[in-house]
């Protein structure tokens, strides 16, 4: 029987030679989230006679829950996306990429949980200070993986420039930096705290458009 060469440095990435199964597995926990995110919402209990007349203005008055359902909708979405984008650099896997990327998901997991807290306390800023709290930590674990990964090339592609690499990292600071700013912005109005995270895209397409025309003029927009 024919064994690996303890000194050789691919020996540590055979238990994990496996990659999809990384990629399958998140796929999984995001299909979940955003699906389970539906059960906070609840259909207004009518009487069939009153139906016709009420359930109108009833629906009307559940704006605020429409609205950080379809927040958090966008919110999970947006963090497929961007974990989709890391993961096309990335190739193979090591103990320490799988721990950071589950405890990434976890947080992705609470979403559903946050969406329902704040339907349940409208209005009150510790539930939105929470939600943003826990998508900051998600964001900067993000970037930590990230930063594993590509540092000396350790589980990316070789031939990764050093200008993609910073784009990621600065992006990732900066969604949680709008996140942890909101917080603040909760003391005042969550409304307007929660608006406030659809910034971080607008902020990632900003970024994009800047490092793509300024210093990536090879590399594909699509990216």
């Amino acid at each position: 029987m024919k064994y690996a060469n303890p000194e050789d440095p691919r020996t540590q990435y055979m238990f994990f030679k496996n990659f999809e199964r990384v990629i399958s597995f998140s796929d999984g926990v995001f299909s979940i989230a955003i699906t389970l995110m539906v059960l906070s919402l609840a259909v207004p209990a009518i009487a069939q006679n009153d139906a016709t007349v009420e359930l109108p203005i009833r629906l009307l008055s559940e704006w605020p829950t429409f609205f950080i359902y379809i927040i958090s909708f966008i919110i999970i979405g947006n963090w497929w996306v961007s974990h989709h984008r890391i993961f096309q650099h990335i190739n193979r896997a090591d103990r320490t990429l799988l721990w950071l990327n589950l405890l990434f998901l976890l947080f992705i997991t609470l979403i559903p949980f946050e969406t329902t807290l704040i339907i349940q306390y409208p209005g009150v800023p510790t539930a939105v200070a929470f939600y943003a709290f826990t998508q900051a930590l998600a964001g900067l674990i993000l970037v930590s993986l990230w930063y594993h990964a590509t540092s000396g090339r350790r589980l990316s592609d070789p031939d990764l420039s050093q200008v993609t690499v910073q784009y990621y990292i600065i992006r990732g600071i900066l969604g949680s930096a709008t996140y942890l700013i909101s917080i603040g912005i909760a003391a005042f109005n969550v409304y307007i705290a929660q608006l406030s995270w659809l910034l971080i895209g607008i902020l990632f397409w900003w970024l994009g458009r800047e490092f793509y025309r300024n210093d990536l003029p090879i590399i594909d927009q699509t990216e």
